[in-house]
């Protein structure tokens, strides 16, 4: 009788043990992100975002310009948006000038900081809504700077997704 006490006992120390160690794993939550988006005039592809408690990294993406073999302009602009809690803010940007082909551009990458969530902790994919990217450039044709949004994520609002 004593012996099935006590492996009851160990079984449900084991259990114990093992829930917790899940629930400690879930506050190191690691997100990759391999994001496209598409607007009348870009597409964006292979763009990455990674989202760790101690880094949160974006970049490495090709912008490609619709429709167009070469296009020459004197300014290109890009920033990345992401919402966070509510707060929109460009967590990475780039941008060129002079006389250039825009037709194919990469993003180029930015790595490290860390953004907190409302109760000051590092965020994870739950806090995150939108992830959005603004291309402007210079119309030489109708002389005038042109922008374009690309969304790229937007959390479900369903309460169901992988990343729960």
């Amino acid at each position: 009788m004593k012996k099935g006490i006590y492996i009851r006992f160990a079984t449900l120390l084991w259990v114990a043990l093992v829930v917790t160690g899940c629930n400690a794993q879930q506050s190191d939550s690691k997100y990759y992100l391999l994001l496209m988006g598409e607007s009348e005039n870009w597409n964006l592809t292979d763009y990455e975002i990674v989202i760790t408690p101690q880094d949160f990294n974006a970049g490495y993406g090709n912008l490609i310009m619709k429709n167009e073999e070469e296009y020459i302009t004197d300014y290109f602009h890009f920033d990345t948006h992401v919402v966070i809690n509510g707060e929109d803010m460009v967590v990475h940007s780039g941008s060129s000038t002079g006389g250039m082909d825009i037709s194919e551009e990469t993003t180029g990458a930015i790595e490290g900081g860390t953004y907190l969530n409302k109760n000051d902790e590092p965020i994870t994919l739950n806090d995150v809504s939108d992830i959005y990217m603004i291309v402007e450039w210079w119309d030489n044709s109708t002389e005038k700077s042109v922008n374009e949004r690309l969304d790229l994520y937007k959390k479900s609002n369903t309460e169901e997704t992988f990343f729960n």
